[in-house]
């Protein structure tokens, strides 16, 4: 018999929950990278014992219960995940024949509820699974690479309870992991040679906006502050109660040669060394050449105000470049919003979970 616990045989599963403090079974397997950090927060206590050496047993305190996921090949399908699981809001998809479109347009002078997702993680040793629930994120990173292959995620991920099949005293509710889940070995993926990105003063700009032959690469970032809340309700349990949200930051770094677009006078470069800040848009938009539909490519289309913070140098191959790096902010006026993401894919409610939290 081989030794059991094989690394090639992890699985990472999720379900978008239907409420707080409800754990589902999972609905998609994603090809994710990475494992969940479970402390329990064991402690020795604080007191005098007659003795150098630990003698009284460690106590249980509220866990802390993070992931540190990895995507290498981020698919459409796997878009609306990050995006509810971020920006939350119970998003459910436009239907078109076997086309979704999952439309994010977060508020930002009135808190959207979280949308959270229950996580199985586990191996072939299937009583040592975790079951992690009430989860969101906290942080993403959506990066295009140089030499435009398939775009890459990076996730910080939050959960409020954990289970194992392998425990007594939390036992997984309900069984994991959930069978039958596999990963799409044919999933359309984000490639950045499908993408394009637009700057221009105004959104009614944009369409005649298109940088061209400037983008090398870009990072795509989303944080945001949330506090743990937990009650003593009598419920014996150190399980999240709520969360409450707190400041949200996204960022785009662009890696640009040095065309008249990026530099010199009127170019982006200028507006980063302008005296006031000035506003700009930005879209970015990627059309896959793999239909979602006989007449509907899949496609992720982003649009943001942004104003710039930060121009580094850098080198691609031979050339130099400039690095600039905006941050979103909400414009009352002409979006009247701080971000709107368009994902066309083939994930339906009932993959991601069928309704929102």
């Amino acid at each position: 018999m081989p030794v059991q616990g094989l690394v090639r045989l992890r699985k990472h599963q999720f379900a978008r929950q239907a409420a707080f403090g409800s754990k589902l079974a999972a609905t998609k397997a994603y090809p994710f990278k990475g494992v969940p950090d479970v402390d329990l927060t064991w402690t020795d206590p604080e007191s005098d014992a007659g003795s150098r050496d630990v003698v009284a047993p460690p106590y249980r305190g509220a866990p802390v219960l993070a992931a540190s996921l990895t995507d290498p090949m981020l698919a459409y399908n796997s878009l609306p995940l990050l995006m509810c699981a971020f920006f939350g809001g119970a998003v459910t998809p436009a239907i078109s024949g076997s086309a979704r479109t999952w439309t994010h347009e977060p508020a930002s002078l009135t808190v959207d509820d979280p949308d959270v997702f229950t996580y199985e993680f586990g191996d072939d040793v299937l009583t040592d699974w975790y079951q992690l629930g009430d989860g969101l994120l906290t942080a993403v990173e959506i990066s295009g690479p140089e030499g435009l292959g398939p775009l890459t995620t990076s996730m910080t991920w939050k959960f409020g309870s954990v289970a194992s099949s392998g425990s007594s005293d939390n036992p997984d509710v309900p069984a994991v992991p959930t069978g039958a889940l596999d990963v799409d070995t044919e999933a359309a993926i984000v490639y950045l040679k499908d993408l394009a990105i637009y700057i221009a003063d105004s959104t009614a700009g944009l369409a005649a906006g298109q940088v061209s032959d400037a983008l090398h690469s870009f990072t795509l970032r989303f944080g945001q502050e949330v506090d743990e809340k937990r009650w003593a309700n009598g419920d014996q349990s150190f399980d999240v109660d709520t969360y409450g949200p707190g400041a949200r930051t996204i960022e785009l770094e662009c890696t640009f040669a040095k065309t008249a677009d990026t530099v010199g006078i009127g170019s982006e470069s200028d507006k980063w060394m302008s005296d006031e800040a000035v506003n700009r848009y930005v879209e970015l938009k990627a059309i896959s050449t793999k239909m979602a539909d006989g007449a509907t490519p899949y496609s992720w289309d982003v649009v943001m105000p942004m104003r710039y913070y930060t121009r580094t140098e850098g080198e691609v191959g031979q050339n130099t470049v400039a690095v600039l790096t905006g941050r979103a902010f909400y414009d009352p006026d002409d979006l009247d919003g701080v971000f709107t993401s368009d994902i066309v894919c083939t994930l339906t409610e009932d993959e991601l979970g069928s309704v929102g939290s």
